[in-house]
């Protein structure tokens, strides 16, 4: 019987989750639904007691408490976008998202109402354009000016904020840290779980912001730290982002529409020599053609086929004829033209005439 979550400590949680995870994915590979219950809900337990260990969320578990509409929040779901949005100052994915709104504002972002959203957005822009002070856009490849997968930005931010280059993950997370750092130092706000869970996320990835000789312990996190830590980092990448930002924000305007600048290029074919894009067969015409040259290969396997049979009916056809003209197929002998006895004068021995008898 495996241990208590309880009573293990916060490294053989964490070995204990990993294990969980592994059996869960194995009983869902072999189809057994009840197992994986099983298992998840005891999953669950152990990152409860991690999150006790080492972040101290012992205050009744408010992430498993059923969400009522009053928790939800009373502002839509683009208004509560859209702070979340302000407060990072950076494109961001629809999970980070939510996970700043929880921590910071009352209630919470559905998470089926962001996966449209921003379809949403882009219609609601083709029908009426600048109609909203603001729009939820997409963020844009630096190469391709398309729209970057599962990025959301705000309209109103300068283009080159809005543009995703080779850099520009990295220091769009570190920005964001700073940001949320900055924004968790003001008040008590740090002091709340999902703060504190949020900080110790972008802390494991930035060095030096989970120090225990500076942060404390294992699973606190200092804002001021993490802060620091990520501005060390951001220096040395954010000038050769930014001249990458630049570089397309400039193809940008001189190539794209108002609609493209907010929600990005639709990728086009690519043209032939000619210069014109190379023309696809309507799937009727292919099939047509397909049928038609079938028809044709078989009547033309059919021909060969009857011109094989016919020529060896030929063959067999010589092989059994008799050679000669006799009866029983001997063959009948050739009569000599030479004639018995003596020539006569003027004629050769063949019977013909050599021109001396006239």
């Amino acid at each position: 019987m495996p241990p208590s979550p309880d009573a293990l400590t916060p490294d053989a949680l964490e070995e204990r989750i990993a294990e969980l995870r592994a059996a869960v994915r194995r009983a869902m590979a072999a189809g057994d639904r009840g197992l994986a219950r099983t298992l998840r809900a005891e999953l669950r337990r152990a990152e409860r007691a991690w999150d006790e260990a080492v972040l101290g969320d012992d205050d009744g578990h408010p992430d498993e408490r059923p969400r009522t509409g009053a928790e939800r929040g009373l502002l839509p779901v683009r208004e509560q976008v859209h702070q979340a949005l302000t407060l990072l100052g950076v494109p961001a994915a629809p999970k980070l998202i939510g996970s700043v709104y929880a921590a910071f504002f009352p209630g919470e972002i559905p998470g089926a109402r962001l996966t449209s959203l921003r379809r949403d957005e882009e219609r609601s822009f083709r029908a009426a354009p600048y109609a909203r002070p603001y729009y939820l856009c997409a963020g844009l490849t630096a190469d391709l000016l398309a729209a970057a997968r599962g990025l959301v930005t705000v309209s109103t931010w300068p283009l080159e904020r809005r543009i995703v280059g080779p850099l520009s993950p990295r220091t769009d997370f570190l920005t964001a840290a700073l940001r949320v750092a900055e924004h968790a130092g003001r008040g008590d706000a740090a002091s709340s779980p999902q703060v504190r869970r949020l900080l110790w996320r972008f802390a494991t990835n930035i060095p030096g912001a989970t120090d225990v000789r500076t942060t404390g312990g294992i699973g606190v996190v200092d804002p001021a730290v993490l802060a620091e830590a990520a501005r060390a980092e951001l220096d040395v990448h954010e000038e050769a982002d930014r001249d990458q930002r630049r570089q397309a924000a400039e193809r940008a305007r001189a190539q794209l529409d108002d609609v493209e600048l907010l929600f990005g290029t639709r990728l086009r074919a690519m043209r032939t020599a000619a210069g014109s894009p190379p023309a696809a067969a309507p799937r009727s015409r292919r099939a047509a053609a397909s049928r038609t040259g079938t028809a044709a290969a078989r009547k033309a396997a059919s021909g060969r086929r009857s011109s094989a049979s016919a020529s060896a009916a030929r063959r067999g056809r010589s092989a059994t004829k008799p050679s000669g003209g006799g009866p029983g197929g001997e063959a009948t002998p050739r009569t000599s033209r030479r004639t018995s006895g003596p020539v006569p004068p003027g004629r050769r021995p063949d019977g013909a005439s050599n021109g001396d008898d006239r």
